[in-house]
């Protein structure tokens, strides 16, 4: 007869897990842009009829002008579609698909500016969606990827690669278009270096909650001769005021970068004042009278002249600069006729001894 068998002890066995639903990413609406400033290639300042023909630059567009507090002119707005990698400081994986909206600008008769920008917003999948998306919604780059806010700030300002979007080169084409066009003719009546402004600004649209005002900043860095960058943290404001701003920085820093640079290589104290002064000439008739910080900014912007104001102290620096050009017209009126005559003849005396030396050693 057989023993009965044990019942069997049923095993426990696991439930099986649920997919892990991955946490959604944060909200993201950063406005990246940048800004190329330089000398209009002019032998004069041009009208306002011809800074209006210069910005003539979109089939039907229209160009806005104003004379208050200084003639400035915009052209209208081009469209640019993008689809590209953007760069992170973190090194993660972003890409991006839109379209860039960039504006030629001519300040003063003067001075020419060229800038673009791109809200970069969250894209609600992660397929590209037909060109139509992307044409209705101008000046809009939405965003694949995980990637912060302030990541992809950090990259945009310090580490853009070739490959990542490049707002310098479609700034670059149209500063290149109307520096080209026929109704100038391309004779600078002074040198000067083309700068950059590149910003990354982070805002509050007017139905959202108050930033902190300890959460606000101006953070301006200049990186070499050429090159700035800006990032802002606002409150409540408009993104196209914001750009304004940014574009009344990149055109006052240039005003100043420009002056200092001719004073630098002036010469004074070794020339003679009235000789100074002649280099100087091109400043006093075509830019000193544009310095006008903020004068163009909307009064919820305001703080971001009043921080840079205090630190770095535009407006300080400018007045030593202007302070110098002044005093030197000053000396250039005082000196008497005979000293200039006496300086001239000891200047020729002086290079003709230099010329004899030289044959000299040449007969040597």
């Amino acid at each position: 007869m057989m023993a009965p068998r044990a019942a069997a002890v049923p095993r426990a066995t696991a439930a099986p897990r649920a997919p892990k639903t991955p946490e959604p990413a944060e909200e993201l609406d950063l406005l990246v842009g940048e800004v190329l400033t330089t000398l209009l290639q002019n032998s004069h300042r041009v009208g306002a009829a011809t800074a209006a023909t210069l910005l003539d630059i979109v089939p039907g567009g229209r160009v806005r002008s104003a004379t208050r507090p200084m003639a400035h002119a915009f052209s209208p707005d081009v469209r640019v579609g993008v689809h590209c990698p953007l760069a992170t400081a973190s090194g993660t994986r972003a890409d991006g698909a839109g379209t860039v909206v960039a504006r030629a600008s001519v300040t003063g008769g003067t001075v020419l500016q060229a800038s673009s920008r791109a809200r970069l917003i969250r894209a609600v999948g992660e397929r590209r969606l037909p060109w139509s998306h992307y044409v209705a919604n101008p000046g809009t780059v939405e965003v694949v990827g995980r990637s912060t806010e302030d990541d992809l700030a950090a990259g945009f300002l310090t580490a853009p690669t070739r490959a990542s979007l490049d707002l310098g080169a479609v700034s670059g084409r149209l500063l290149g278009r109307v520096q080209r066009s026929p109704g100038i003719d391309r004779v600078a009546s002074l040198r000067a270096r083309r700068t950059k402004l590149r910003f990354a600004v982070s805002w509050r649209s007017f139905d959202s909650p108050l930033l902190p005002q300890s959460a606000r900043s101006v953070e301006f860095v200049i990186h070499d001769e050429t090159l700035r960058t800006l990032r802002l943290r606002l409150g409540r404001c408009d993104p196209s005021d914001a750009v304004a701003a940014c574009e009344d920085l990149a055109f006052h820093d240039w005003l100043l970068s420009t002056v200092e640079a001719l004073l630098d290589n002036s010469r004074i104290g070794v020339d003679s004042a009235p000789e100074v002064v002649r280099r100087f000439r091109p400043v006093i008739d075509r830019l000193l009278h544009l310095w006008m910080p903020g004068a163009r900014v909307v009064e919820e912007l305001a703080e971001v002249w009043g921080a840079l104001e205090r630190r770095p102290g535009f407006s300080r620096e400018w007045a030593s600069l202007t302070g110098q050009i002044r005093d030197q017209l000053m000396l250039a009126g005082l000196e008497p006729p005979s000293d200039r005559s006496a300086r001239d003849r000891t200047a020729g005396a002086d290079q003709g001894a230099a010329r004899k030396t030289l044959s000299a050693c040449d007969r040597d």
